[in-house]
């Protein structure tokens, strides 16, 4: 009876070894009609055979109770509006799914890059290499706006290729004010994910809004602030029930504005790779 229960501890000792998969990190792959690859993935939703595993902050070393061939599928996981409490599966970005041959006891690496899913539609790219903006300044606005150009601006003012949106506003321009251009008439509802991504770095407080027109009449509503970042940084912004619950309006346009930090000498906005993006899930 006592090598019967050491034997059956054992057994159940092995069947709690884990196998292990490592990820250091999730690239999103584009097209040239999706504009730029940059991403900030910072997690991994795991899935092995279909089921939850949960989501692990990037990088992870992530233990698994299997061995052998298994199906695993990794959903690249952002954080919601920037907010580190909040994190959800990127919806706009195709999971990655493969066959992983899993050992126990030992550690397999996977290196996930992911697409945009074919149902994903951009309704708007930014990226400042071309002449005709998407923003311009409102008569609201005092501030320079122009492109930053890689070979007279400061590295710093290019987050990549050779422009990027630059506002510059002092105590005599101490606002910068920017309207899209173009109206939005067919921006999805009824709870279709519809995010902005976009990449920032500003010294002084940045408000992203949404103007909804009817009648030709305009009404602002804040989605969200940029706070001030030294570094370029990529955030995620969900419109999607801002919009959904908005049933009053069909036309939309994007606001972006900046005051002047009055503790400097002037303040510095720069925007790049500005994406509305949406998917309609069936």
């Amino acid at each position: 009876m006592v090598l019967i229960t050491i034997s059956c501890v054992k057994d159940m000792d092995e069947a709690y070894i884990p196998s292990y998969i490592s990820i250091d990190g999730i690239e999103v792959n584009t097209t040239g009609e999706q504009g730029s690859s940059s991403s900030y993935i910072t997690d991994a939703w795991v899935y092995i055979n279909g089921k939850e595993m949960g989501a692990y902050q990037l990088p992870s070393t992530i233990p698994l109770l299997a061995e052998g061939k298994n199906t695993i599928k990794i959903a690249p996981g952002i954080k919601l509006n920037g907010v580190s409490e909040t994190r959800v599966p990127y919806p706009m970005v195709k999971p990655a799914e493969m066959e992983v041959d899993l050992v126990k006891d030992s550690v397999q690496p996977l290196h996930i890059s992911c697409n945009y899913f074919t149902t994903s539609k951009f309704a708007l790219i930014e990226d400042y290499e071309s002449v005709n903006f998407a923003f311009e300044p409102t008569q609201n606005s005092s501030a320079e706006w122009r492109v930053s150009d890689k070979d007279t601006d400061p590295n710093n003012y290019i987050f990549e290729g050779n422009h990027s949106g630059l506002g510059v506003l002092d105590k005599d321009h101490n606002k910068l004010q920017l309207l899209t251009k173009q109206m939005f008439e067919e921006l999805p509802k009824k709870g279709t994910p519809v995010f902005i991504e976009l990449n920032f770095k500003c010294s002084t407080t940045v408000v992203l809004s949404i103007m909804a027109y009817k009648n030709g009449i305009g009404e602002s509503t804040d989605v969200i602030n940029l706070n001030p970042t030294e570094n370029w940084k990529k955030i995620y912004v969900n419109l999607t029930s801002t919009l959904s619950y908005d049933v009053n309006h069909d036309d939309y346009k994007f606001l972006i504005t900046a005051n002047h930090a009055y503790d400097k000498e002037e303040s510095i906005v720069l925007i790049d790779n500005f994406k509305i993006v949406y998917r309609d899930i069936e």
